[in-house]
Order: C-alpha cells, then sequence, then structure tokens
C-alpha cells in the first residue's frame, strides 16, 4: 500500500478496480457454485474480502485476488454442505443462536446503522435503494436525475465507507477484548 494512502483510499481503489468485472466474476462464481443465489452472497463476500485485505496491505491485482478469493468461498461453501448430514428425529438440539452471537449480531448491526447514518443522505439513499431495496443502478440514477457513473461512485464510497466502520469496531472490539483478558 501507498504509504500515503489510507486504508479507506485503498479498499475503494480495489472495489473500483473490481466493479467494472463484476458481471464477469459473477458469471464464472454461479458457473463454479450452480447456485444463483449462493453466488450472490459469495460475490458480496468476496468483495468484502478483497476491501478488507486492500486496507491492510496493497493488492497488486485486485481481480485475480477477487477470483481465488471466490474459488476459497466456494470450495469452503462445499466442504460445509458435503459435513451436513440429515438430522434423524432423535436430536432435540435447540436451533436458537447462543447468547453471545445475538449479542455480537446486535453489536455489529448497531456498528453498521450508526455507519450507515454518516453517510451522506444522497449516498445513504443510493445505497439502500440499490443493496436493500434491490433496485437497479440504471433506476436509481433515473429517479434521482443522475448518471450512472455517479451511481456506482456513490455505491462505491458507501461500501468503503461501511466496511471501515465495520473494520474498525472490529478492531476496537478486539482491543477491548484482548484488554479484558490481561486482567
Amino acid at each position: 500500500m501507498d504509504a500515503h494512502a489510507s486504508p479507506g483510499s485503498a479498499m475503494t481503489d480495489a472495489l473500483a478496480a473490481l466493479r467494472p468485472h463484476e458481471r464477469k466474476l459473477a458469471a464464472y462464481i454461479v458457473r463454479r457454485c450452480k447456485d444463483p443465489a449462493r453466488a450472490e452472497d459469495i460475490l458480496q463476500e468476496t468483495f468484502l474480502t478483497v476491501m478488507r485485505q486492500a486496507g491492510k496491505q496493497e493488492i497488486v491485482q485486485p481481480l485475480a485476488y477477487a477470483y481465488r478469493v471466490s474459488d476459497s468461498l466456494i470450495y469452503a461453501q462445499a466442504r460445509r454442505d458435503r459435513r451436513e448430514e440429515p438430522i434423524g428425529d432423535e436430536d432435540f438440539g435447540c436451533d436458537l443462536p447462543l447468547p453471545d452471537a445475538v449479542l455480537e449480531h446486535k453489536q455489529r448491526a448497531a456498528v453498521f446503522e450508526a455507519a450507515l447514518k454518516r453517510l451522506s443522505p444522497l449516498r445513504r439513499d443510493i445505497f439502500i435503494r440499490r443493496h436493500l431495496d434491490g433496485q437497479s443502478r440504471q433506476a436509481i440514477a433515473d429517479d434521482l436525475r443522475i448518471n450512472v457513473e455517479a451511481v456506482k461512485k456513490h455505491l462505491v464510497r458507501a461500501m468503503a465507507e461501511l466496511a471501515g466502520a465495520m473494520q474498525d469496531a472490529a478492531v476496537n472490539a478486539a482491543r477491548e477484548g484482548s484488554g479484558r483478558d490481561a486482567r
């Protein structure tokens, strides 16, 4: 990573390098895992992983790295699928998440919500329309009377800001956790 580049700008740069290849990468993932719904999840996880890694160190070829990450995620999912076996009637395990997992999820959701509120109103609106409402970039551009490239720019920056906030929260939580363990 450039000594003057911030982790946030490195994450934005990595994501911007991937966006023109998003469809090709998505098609590759669909071909490999043969499940479009799962492929979308793997694509999003791939983007997040590349962005997180770009915040830690320079990624010389973000697209090649994204293909490697997606392959790893596909293989990991296949291993999980093979390990899952049908459960008989005699299994009475509780399906509810553990309290620690519930608390962690609530904390992460609160961090994400706070970070979302800190986005500019336009950027937040575009992010929500795209990722929560499922609108196409073109529909968002038409509704807001801006060009598609501006929508893409706002989405890339929103993802970088949100990923940075989530990463900062994780680092702070790890510091707090290691501080408690030392006592």
